[in-house]
C-alpha cells in the first residue's frame, strides 16, 4: 500500500487504528440499539426472560421434528450464553444487567432461519419497519458483527478501495432499520468522517462515515 515507504506505512497503520477506534464506537451504539429493540419486543411476551429459570422463551419449538431439533440446539446455546453473561454479576442480577452483558453474537443468533416461527414471526419482526425481511436483517447483523470484530482486533479496515465503504453502508442500513433517530444522533456525533478523511494515502478508500 505504501510502495515500500516505511514511514508512510507506519502512518497508514496509525490511520487504520484511528478509523477502527472511531468505527467501534459507532458500531457499539448500533449494538445497543439492537439489543434494546430486541429486548423490548421479547419482553412484551416474556418479561424478565433473561433471569427466569429455564426461560420459557428458549423452550419455544415449532414445526416438524427436524425443525424442532434445530430450534432446541439453538435454545440450549442461548441459555448457555445467558449463563455466561451472568458470571461476574451479582448472585441475583437484574434483567437489565444480564441484557447489557450479553454479546452481539447472542442477538445475532435470534434471527437465524430456524427461529422464524418461534422468535422472528411472533416477536422480533416488530422491531423493524413493516415488510422487513428476516433474512436481510440476519445477514446485516452477521456482517456487522464480523466487521466489529475486525475493528476490535485492529485489522485493516479496507480489503479493497470500496471495502470500508461497503461495510459502513451495511452499518448505516441496519441502523436506519432498527432506530432512525438513534442513527441520526450517532451520525451527528461520530468521529468517523474525520478519521477516514485523514488517510495518508490518496484514493486508498472511497468511504465516508455515517452521514
Amino acid at each position: 500500500m505504501a510502495g515500500g515507504d516505511h514511514a508512510l506505512a507506519m502512518e497508514t497503520y496509525l490511520w487504520n487504528s484511528r478509523v477502527a477506534a472511531a468505527g467501534i464506537v459507532d458500531v457499539g451504539h448500533l449494538e445497543i440499539a439492537i439489543r434494546n429493540a430486541y429486548d423490548r419486543e421479547l419482553s412484551r411476551r416474556f418479561p424478565d426472560w433473561s433471569i427466569t429459570a429455564q426461560s420459557p422463551l428458549f423452550r419455544l419449538e415449532q414445526g416438524v421434528q427436524r425443525a424442532r431439533a434445530r430450534q432446541h440446539r439453538r435454545n440450549e446455546a442461548s441459555l448457555a450464553r445467558i449463563a455466561d453473561a451472568k458470571r461476574g454479576l451479582s448472585s441475583a442480577p437484574t434483567h437489565a444487567e444480564v441484557v447489557a452483558a450479553l454479546t452481539f453474537g447472542f442477538w445475532s443468533n435470534l434471527t437465524v432461519a430456524e427461529r422464524t416461527p418461534t422468535i422472528w414471526n411472533p416477536m422480533l419482526h416488530r422491531a423493524f419497519p413493516k415488510g422487513t425481511a428476516r433474512a436481510r436483517v440476519h445477514d446485516l447483523v452477521a456482517r456487522v458483527v464480523k466487521f466489529r470484530n475486525r475493528l476490535a482486533h485492529n485489522e485493516p479496515v479496507f480489503s479493497t478501495r470500496t471495502g470500508l465503504e461497503d461495510r459502513l453502508t451495511e452499518v448505516q442500513e441496519l441502523f436506519k432499520l432498527i432506530d432512525p433517530d438513534a442513527y441520526a444522533y450517532v451520525g451527528d456525533h461520530s468521529m468517523l468522517d474525520a478519521a477516514i478523511a485523514s488517510c495518508p494515502i490518496p484514493g486508498l478508500t472511497s468511504a465516508s462515515g455515517l452521514r
